[in-house]
């Protein structure tokens, strides 16, 4: 199993993560004060940085297939046009940080 499949499997614990953290945001809603706020900060700054993380690997994972495909030319090969593995790796890339997170999420919220 490669490493960036190993990574994707933390996804299947979002509706643990879910789960777990919906009784807190209640209470947050009943008690409606900006000191009892922590988890839905954490949860909406975490969201935010994950992304804008994922946009950039995934950028980064096309500019890799961009590059390789440009070098081949350069020295007068066939590019290889594998568009699949390009959209693999950019999908696999762009979702990583997100599982990463689910997956320390999952870890934090089990010790409550």
């Amino acid at each position: 199993m490669a490493s960036s499949d190993r990574d994707l499997t933390g996804l299947w614990l979002s509706p643990f993560v879910v789960a777990s953290r919906m009784p807190i945001l209640f209470f947050e809603a009943l008690n409606p004060h900006p000191h009892r706020r922590k988890e839905t900060n954490r949860m909406v700054a975490e969201k935010l940085v994950a992304t804008r993380e994922g946009v950039v690997a995934a950028q980064m994972a096309f500019g890799v297939a961009m590059a390789e495909s440009m070098a081949a030319m350069a020295f007068g090969q066939v590019p290889r046009s594998d568009m699949h593995k390009t959209a693999t790796a950019m999908m696999n890339a762009g979702l990583a940080p997100a599982a990463r997170r689910v997956r320390a999420n999952a870890k934090r919220l089990s010790k409550s």
